[in-house]
């Protein structure tokens, strides 16, 4: 009862937001309808598909018929699949084990996979100088140390501290400064800088560039691969996310190739690096069957949350796993490497779980058990 109280008003609250998102969540500057086809689609999207239209612009719906709208799922953040997700596969409860890298850090290392090195914690009220140069004056250092703050997302933050001819510097992505000017402003924590893949290097040399892989325990125990991606930072950035002004490229994940369009968070396509000109399309992502293998290897561990976002990195020596998320964004996965629904797999796992919520989304699902000959799932 009070859970369908708090879902109402957050629709309410919602709809009150679409003008908001007709003015300022739309790409006006490359949107192929008029304002008022732009209109009609936003409403259409909330009252039909029960989604707020915030995946939109970022997907291009504007360039598609809308019967092939109904294979986005849409924004996992909007009330409705956002309490769908959290009852079935994503329950809160666990989220501190993603949100604080403390924790996760442990976690990870109960998995064991390949982590970066962990070199321990930062205060704001710790000696910053003097607790840095002691990181970077240990036996077999690593060169750079990447520091990220325990609670933070989307790559706010984090900065990198290394030796250079001055002394040690902090680059922050917005300018290069002595260590003695840095402070950080919430706890935070020290890995080494991975050493990033000569291939992915020529893409993007300036930022650890990372694969998002979406995974999903379905109920049966299968480990499905719903979608995956790879995002390149752009310009000076220390982090590569596309929240970050970088740009990110689906990966079809049967092969491991890079498809053809790279996308800006906005909506706006590229289909060379920006800053390097290297072409996106059929590029083959290295150790490919390892970085699905590591993948996996998290979620079965973590079966008890059934939906997880996982970020990797690429090393000369194979995959790394950098990062888990317990809240994916949707609207990216979709973006870069097309609809979530689109996939009978997933669609399918979907119905299984009862994740699919407007009329479109169930009818995609019994046309396709209607082909496969199997039975349709409660909604």
């Amino acid at each position: 009862m009070l859970s369908g109280i708090r879902t109402f008003v957050r629709l309410v609250r919602r709809f009150l937001s679409l003008p908001r998102c007709y003015v300022s969540l739309v790409n006006w500057k490359e949107c192929a309808r008029s304002r008022p086809g732009v209109a009609s689609d936003l409403l259409y999207i909330f009252f039909r598909l029960r989604c707020f239209p915030d995946h939109y612009s970022p997907c291009r719906l504007d360039e598609k018929p809308r019967e092939d709208w109904h294979g986005y799922y849409g924004s996992n953040y909007g009330p409705i699949p956002r309490e769908r997700l959290q009852r079935e596969v994503q329950p809160p409860g666990y989220r501190a084990i993603f949100n604080d890298k403390v924790l996760c850090e442990v976690v990870s290392r109960g998995l064991g996979v390949p982590l970066p090195r962990y070199l321990g914690e930062l205060r704001p009220s710790d000696d910053c100088v003097a607790r840095v140069t002691a990181m970077l004056a240990q036996e077999s250092a690593p060169r750079k140390i990447i520091i990220k703050p325990v609670t933070g997302s989307a790559g706010r933050g984090i900065v990198a501290a290394y030796r250079d001819d001055s002394g040690i510097v902090v680059d922050t992505g917005k300018a290069v400064i002595p260590l003695s000017r840095y402070r950080p402003e919430e706890p935070a924590i020290v890995q080494e800088f991975v050493p990033q893949h000569p291939a992915i290097s020529a893409i993007a040399p300036r930022p650890v560039n990372t694969i998002r892989v979406l995974t999903l325990c379905t109920r049966s125990g299968e480990i499905l691969v719903l979608s995956s991606s790879m995002r390149f930072g752009v310009g000076s950035a220390t982090v590569d996310n596309w929240s970050a002004g970088g740009v990110a490229v689906g990966v079809d994940h049967r092969t491991g190739r890079l498809m053809d369009t790279a996308w800006y968070k906005d909506g706006t396509r590229c289909h060379a690096h920006p800053d390097t000109g290297f072409r996106f399309e059929g590029f083959q992502v290295p150790f490919w069957d390892e970085v699905l293998a590591l993948a996996k290897r998290v979620q079965r561990g973590l079966a008890f949350y059934r939906l997880i976002g996982i970020d990797v990195a690429l090393t000369p020596a194979g995959p790394v796993l950098i990062e888990m998320n317990a809240r994916p964004d949707f609207v990216f996965q979709e973006q870069t490497a097309g609809p979530l629904l689109r996939d009978p797999r997933v669609l399918q796992a979907f119905g299984e779980y009862g994740l699919l919520y407007n009329g479109p989304q169930r009818r995609l699902l019994r046309q396709h058990l209607r082909t496969a000959g199997a039975v349709t799932p409660a909604a």
